[in-house]
């Protein structure tokens, strides 16, 4: 399953991205979806330098292609209040979706994945009832109506 509960932190109290997702990268390691974290973190900062992930409606997708990622996996975190994502933009965040793929699967995969939650979080109930949740178990269910 590319979502597990062990991905999924509910009350990200950090407002700063480059934690948040460095703290969703460990997740990943200690679950065996990422070998080496910093490895990983190249790839996904280095997408974060070219364009913001903040898509709008309180949504991050920062995400990173890269040979470290073992099995492609989402993790998730929630912030109570909106933050400045990046200070390129206005977009201000409370849900944030990091994905990892393996290199080789990058093209297909990623793009299956993005698109995908995209399309659920265009429904103002998924948002909401992301937002309104309080358990991991639950944010795994929403994701698997989204089609993840």
């Amino acid at each position: 399953m590319i979502i597990h509960e062990s991905l999924i932190e509910l009350n990200v109290t950090s407002k700063n991205k480059n934690e948040i997702i460095e703290h969703l990268a460990l997740k990943a390691v200690e679950l065996g979806r990422v070998s080496d974290v910093a490895g990983f973190l190249q790839a996904v900062l280095a997408r974060e330098e070219l364009f913001s992930t903040a898509i709008g409606y309180g949504i991050a997708i920062p995400h990173g292609k890269s040979s470290y990622v073992q099995e492609p996996f989402i993790a998730f975190a929630k912030s109570q209040e909106a933050f400045s994502w990046d200070s390129r933009t206005d977009q201000e965040v409370r849900l944030i979706f990091l994905i990892g793929v393996p290199e080789e699967k990058a093209n297909n995969l990623h793009l299956k994945i993005l698109a995908n939650i995209s399309r659920g979080l265009m429904n103002d109930s998924y948002r909401e009832r992301l937002i309104q949740t309080t358990s991991a178990r639950e944010i795994v269910a929403i994701f698997g109506e989204m089609g993840l």
